[in-house]
């Protein structure tokens, strides 16, 4: 069995010193970054154990700008690792809005687009979250839906 652990990558390395910097528990940052405190530690380490073998673990550019978010690692911090399609996008979600991306404006879709990439910064399980209060009726003024309001007056009719 090979149990030679693989040498983490370089904005690994980043990450955990950041944490270190930042004074935050492993299981605090992930908690913030949206993920299980055992991930976060595989992606620092760069290995995550599979049946007695260690296996390289590079963390996926979403991922990576969420913990580097929490522990305050730079775009260009990210792009001297190597991760330029990270670093990218965590200059995207710092980037002030557009004129185009204020209400009212004519064209929307960079709107959507921040909106999407907001998205993919979130764990699986907060943009399920996020995707489901969207997909339920407005609330009113006393936080019940229309069709609620409707039920209960067509009852006491």
């Amino acid at each position: 069995m090979d149990t030679q652990t693989p040498e983490p990558p370089s904005e690994a390395v980043l990450i955990k010193e950041a944490l270190r910097r930042a004074r935050l528990s492993g299981r605090e940052a992930a908690r913030r970054a949206g993920l299980s405190e055992t991930r976060w530690r595989q992606i620092v380490n760069g290995y995550q154990d599979v049946g007695g073998v260690r296996i390289a673990v590079v963390a996926p550019d979403e991922t990576l700008v969420r913990m580097a978010q929490v522990v305050n690692v730079s775009a260009d911090q990210l792009r001297q690792a190597g991760r330029s399609t990270a670093a990218e996008l965590l200059d995207e979600l710092a980037a002030p809005p557009t004129a185009a991306s204020t209400p009212g404006a004519p064209d929307s879709n960079a709107q959507i687009e921040a909106i999407t990439a907001l998205l993919a910064t979130l764990s699986p399980e907060a943009r399920q979250e996020v995707l489901s209060r969207f997909s339920q009726p407005p609330a009113n003024e006393t936080g019940q839906t229309e069709s609620q309001g409707n039920s209960r007056r067509r009852k006491a009719s």
